[in-house]
């Protein structure tokens, strides 16, 4: 019984309640499940309807009572660790589900808590126990039974009468002559073990609990008790050793060393049935006993193994599992054994050969992890030596504190020296949370007849809903495949298992198709499940195409339209074989032509069915016999001039079995055999005999516009020219990576063997197609990018523009330098603006003569002036620097500023007046014009500007400004017309002038090519002219008199005039005929009058 009885210990479900030396009170009757530790809790009789449980302390011997609110407390006293392992369940594979047979027990009778495969006579049976059960023998109470149950018909189970008795009594030498009752076999739990040796062999089935009184009556010791059946017989045998030697020894406290041997706890046959070991974990102070059984009726009927008297030993449960095999060099076997609390509860497994001597063991690694408490043996890597596996259920993860209980699951590997060591092994991890992984374990045979045994691990508390599974592993060469093959789960035979896995036995057909069958119990259900295995077809596919290059220059074939296209067969072809298959099966198959990889890239289809010239697919059912290859020919072919002429051309076939609803039990193709295969051929290219082509591209770059200014539109120009100095190359690319700010425009003067053709890949990435292929040797690929800046403002002294051409096929590794390329236009700035100016008024007419006072002839001057940013390019800092006549050279004023600058823009302006006292403090060169740049004096006028002890000096220090910004000052002045009145020179003309100079001083733009040094000063003058009139004094006027006789004489001079005219006969005129000529027809006869 390797997993134990299912009393709940503390809330959970428990191991074995064993005492221990210095016990001196009767417990409850042990509960197996549970006492991982040296605190155990076991049931008692509800007090006032509250269940209590009484807490058994190893040797210290005191009781005490915790209800159900200290049952965590009752847990973690067991010492495990309570962690979370996660393990992946996995697909279904050759266990099959639909025709799995499902039997219950009666309710409450922990039907399926033991099950075991047996053949007897031909007739196949399901043993399953039930050690709650109640049974027809007299006066007992739930004593357990097993159950005979049919492989093909649910719910079909009978009890095998292996004792129909009710409990033995004698009598007792009184005067009444009464009988006491000498033993106890209600709730003995009959059935928490059974075990079968195999075909026609025999069958022990165990109660562990069973109580015997001793004779005087005054000590009942659990003891336990077997019962064997032989085959062809009905007679069962009792097996009670420990009973015999309670009943010869004198010693008081025999119950403690043979008293409460619990034999039955676990039991295992020999391979030929001749021999029997029974685990008896509760003898010798819970040290634990083996019992070697004989079931040949020899004259010593078992040996058994000693006891350690000096108590280092106790309380380990040896023989709570146990398992057979060949672990020595003899050709006898050998068991293995587990001891749980062995090794300061690391638990450990030991080797025992028929002479009960141990001649090896394994030691857990994690304490209270009850490593040991089952074990099984099979070969699982095929070297013909038997490996070990051991259960470690409540084995936890320390890396959660939210779980426990996960369970683990080794495998140790014999070596070819019969050695077990602990490096050699495999790890098996429990997926949830309580499942408690490894609490049965068992090998299977070769389910999947690939020549290695196979095993299955149960779970009983497994998935989400905590009713339990079973995990199916393969064995492999190298060892066990840790990935597990098929988990099933409670919920998927039915909806009402619980406590799924709690038992587990395999390796026997019982259906006859030569493939082991697996019976697993549901003990919480009170359930057991017995599952068929499914025969597995292995399936050889192949491909083959003709021809096995495609030449898109052979054209035999022609569609529909008529089309001249090249064509190719594919051949495929299906068989199968495997141990116990149909003779005949149904295939159903799908073929994809140019089936498209991650990495390719291409989504381009380039192989059509002739038959269907639209597509690429075909659907296929195969009809074979086992071992007898079939073929299909599909006509394809390849369309004309794809654009992927180097991808190789992939074509695949995918199979899946076509189910039989006549069959009972559906063969499954092979997990481990794919269920597709693929070729693969190639468009023939001028490559060489290799047909591998091996480019050599090369990318230079001449002609790169040589110079960015800053918010310049113009357009930047790079000229390209790519060489293929290798074999052709395919979808040939240029890429080309913009600098930020940048777009493309265009290409222009293409010069190439086949057309470019560029485009936005993204924002910053151009494509350029160069030619598919592009061939070896050919003219290279000439054009001229085009690119616009958008926004460089951010650019850091270059544009780097990168290119890289690339293709489908491959280069030589130092090829590769030369497909790249950078072109570097180096950016700059500058800044580009205009100083403009006005005069309001421009002349000014100044009367000096009649000049009446000091304020008459004064009037508003203003200068304007407006710094504008006419580049492309911002600027920071711009100096603006005006400079004011307010007085002549003299000191007297002029346009003196008594009014404030008006000022427009985004700057700030200060004020300085230059005079006499404090003229030496400034530089005369930044406000007095050289002679060479100041308007010369002329005779007709004079110019008034900064002298060198007058000036006002308006300073202007402008901010950031945009393309288009400007900025303007207002200087406004009163005109002054004394200093002109005093003057006694005869000019009459005068220039008043200020002067603006404005230099940019930075600009936004951190380039090395910027030097603010070199921008160009802005000038210029404005002025306004004074005009002033000088007139002399007025001589004495004409007397009136003299002015009438002059006009009286005037006018008789006229008259005398016209009477000389008219008598002379000046105004007497004749008519044209009365001078003898005239016109006639629009002519006159002028000439005829000419005289010769």
């Amino acid at each position: 019984m390797e997993h134990g009885t299912a009393e709940l210990l503390c809330g959970l479900p428990s191991i074995a309640t064993l005492g221990s030396r210095h016990h001196t009170s009767y417990p409850s009757y042990p509960t197996p499940r549970g006492a991982g530790g040296a605190t155990r809790c076991s049931s008692t009789k509800p007090v006032d309807g509250v269940k209590t449980w009484t807490v058994v302390s190893g040797r210290v011997g005191q009781r005490s009572r915790c209800t159900s609110s200290l049952l965590l407390l009752c847990f973690y006293s067991t010492m495990l660790v309570l962690l979370l392992l996660l393990a992946s369940g996995a697909e279904a594979f050759n266990i099959d589900l639909r025709t799995a047979v499902v039997h219950h027990g009666p309710a409450g009778s922990f039907f399926g808590y033991s099950v075991a495969q047996h053949i007897d006579q031909s007739t196949n049976w399901l043993l399953i126990g039930a050690p709650k059960s109640n049974t027809s023998q007299p006066n007992l109470n739930q004593p357990g039974a097993v159950y005979r149950c049919r492989t093909d018909k649910p719910d079909d189970c009978h009890v095998i009468p292996f004792d129909d008795k009710g409990n033995n009594v004698k009598p007792v030498l009184t005067p009444t002559k009464r009988y006491e009752q000498i033993e106890e076999k209600s709730d003995q739990w009959f059935g928490a073990t059974v075990r079968s040796s195999g075909e026609n062999g025999f069958i022990v089935a165990c109660a562990p609990r069973y109580v015997y009184f001793t004779n005087d009556l005054d000590k009942r010791e659990p003891v336990g008790a077997c019962y064997l059946s032989r085959p062809g017989t009905t007679k069962f045998e009792r097996y009670s050793p420990c009973l015999s030697a309670v009943n010869q020894s004198p010693v008081i406290d025999q119950y403690h060393r043979q008293g409460y041997c619990q034999l039955g706890f676990s039991a295992v046959f020999t391979s030929d049935g001749r021999k029997l070991l029974i685990g008896a974990p509760g003898s010798w102070y819970w040290q634990g006993r083996l019992f070697n059984f004989r079931t040949d009726n020899a004259t010593k009927p078992y040996s058994t193994t000693g006891e350690d008297s000096t108590g280092l030993s106790d309380d380990q449960y040896r023989g709570y599992s146990s398992a057979v095999g060949h672990f020595d060099d003899d050709s006898v076997e050998d068991y293995v054994v587990g001891i749980p609390k062995g090794e300061q509860y690391l638990g450990k497994v030991v080797l025992y050969n028929q002479n009960m001597t141990e001649f090896g063991s394994l030691v857990g690694e994690q304490m209270g992890s009850y490593f040991g408490s089952a074990v099984a043996v099979t070969d699982l890597n095929g070297d013909r030596l038997d490996d070990i596996i051991v259960g470690a259920p409540f084995y936890a993860d320390y890396k959660s504190l939210t779980a426990f209980d996960n369970g683990r699951v080794y495998i140790f590997y014999q070596t070819s020296d019969k050695k077990f060591r602990p490096q050699r092994r495999d790890i098996l991890d429990g997926p949830d949370s309580e499942s408690r992984f490894g609490m049965a374990v068992s090998g299977l045979r070769d389910i999947n007849y690939d020549g290695f045994e196979d095993l299955c691990v149960g779970a009983p508390y497994a998935g989400e809903d905590k009713r339990g599974a079973i995990y199916i592993y393969h064995g492999s060469k190298r060892g066990i495949i840790t990935d597990v093959s098929q988990v099933i789960y409670a919920k998927d035979v039915s909806p009402t298992l619980s406590g799924f896995g709690i038992s587990i036995s395999g390796g026997i057909d019982q259906d006859g198709n030569s493939y082991p069958d697996i019976l697993t119990g549901a003990y919480s259900s009170d359930s057991a499940v017995f599952f068929r295995t499914r025969p597995v077809v292995r399936v050889i596919a192949s491909l083959k195409i003709n021809p096995d290059i495609l030449d898109l220059e052979v054209k035999e074939c022609q569609l529909p339209d008529g089309t001249k296209i090249t064509c190719f067969n594919l051949i495929s072809c299906l068989t199968y074989d495997g141990y116990g298959v149909p003779d005949y099966l149904t295939l159903n198959s799908t073929v994809v032509f140019d089936v498209k990889s991650n990495t390719s890239g291409s989504q381009e289809q380039r192989v059509f069915l002739m038959q269907a010239p639209t597509k690429y697919t075909k659907q296929d059912i195969y009809r074979l016999t086992a071992r007898n290859p079939s073929c299909i020919t599909t006509h394809a072919y390849l369309k004309n001039d794809p654009d992927d002429k180097l991808s190789p051309i992939k074509i695949t076939l995918t199979f899946t079995l076509m189910e039989d609803p006549d069959r009972a039990l559906r063969p499954i193709l092979d997990a481990y055999i794919p269920v597709a295969t693929s070729i693969t051929t190639q468009i023939k290219k001028d490559c060489g005999i290799d047909n591998v082509c091996v480019p050599n591209l090369s990318v230079q770059l001449y002609g790169v516009t040589p110079t960015h200014i800053i918010g310049n539109p113009g357009i930047l120009e790079i000229l390209v020219i790519v060489n293929n100095f290798g074999e052709d190359s395919f979808n040939t690319r240029l890429w080309i990576d913009l600098p930020p700010g940048v777009a493309y425009n265009t290409i222009i003067s293409q010069k190439s063997s086949v057309p470019i053709s560029c485009g936005n890949f993204n924002q910053t990435l151009v494509v350029c197609d160069l030619g598919n292929p592009f061939k070896q040797k050919s003219q290279p690929s000439d054009f001229t990018l085009v690119l616009t800046p958008t926004n460089t403002n951010d650019t850091k002294d270059e544009l780097i523009v990168n290119f890289f051409a690339n293709s489908s096929n491959e280069e030589k590794s130092n090829d590769y330098e030369n497909n790249y390329a950078k072109g570097v236009i180096p950016v700059t700035a500058v800044a580009e603006i205009a100083l403009l100016g006005k005069s309001s008024p421009e002349f000014i007419i100044l009367n000096i003569t009649e000049h009446k006072g000091e304020e008459d002839g004064s009037r508003i001057v203003k200068h304007v002036f407006q710094l504008i940013n006419q580049g492309q390019c911002a600027t920071n800092e711009t100096e603006l620097q005006i400079r004011w006549p307010s007085y002549d050279k003299n000191g007297n004023p002029v346009l003196p500023l008594e009014a404030p600058l008006i000022i427009e823009g985004n700057g700030k302006c200060d004020t300085i007046v230059i005079t006499p006292s404090n003229a030496q403090k400034y530089d005369k060169s930044t406000y007095i014009e050289k002679e060479t740049d100041r308007n010369k004096r002329n005779t007709d006028s004079q110019t008034i500007s900064c002298s060198e002890k007058y000036c006002t000096i308006i300073q202007c220090l402008v901010g950031h400004m945009l393309p288009r910004d400007n900025f303007i000052v207002t200087v406004v002045s009163q005109f002054k017309p004394k200093s002109f009145i005093q003057r006694r020179e005869e000019t009459q003309m005068y220039n008043i002038k200020s002067i603006a100079r404005a230099r940019v001083r930075s600009v936004p733009y951190d380039f090395k090519t910027v030097d603010v040094s070199k921008f160009e000063t802005r000038k210029i003058e404005l002025v306004t002219t004074v005009n002033t009139d000088r007139l002399k004094p007025a001589s004495k006027g004409v007397e009136i008199w003299i002015i009438a006789l002059a006009v009286t004489a005037g006018l008789l001079m006229l008259l005398l005039l016209i009477l000389l005219l008219w008598w002379c006969g000046f105004f007497k005129r004749k008519k044209p005929e009365e001078e003898g000529y005239f016109v006639v027809n629009g002519k006159s006869n002028i000439d005829d009058k000419i005289v010769d």
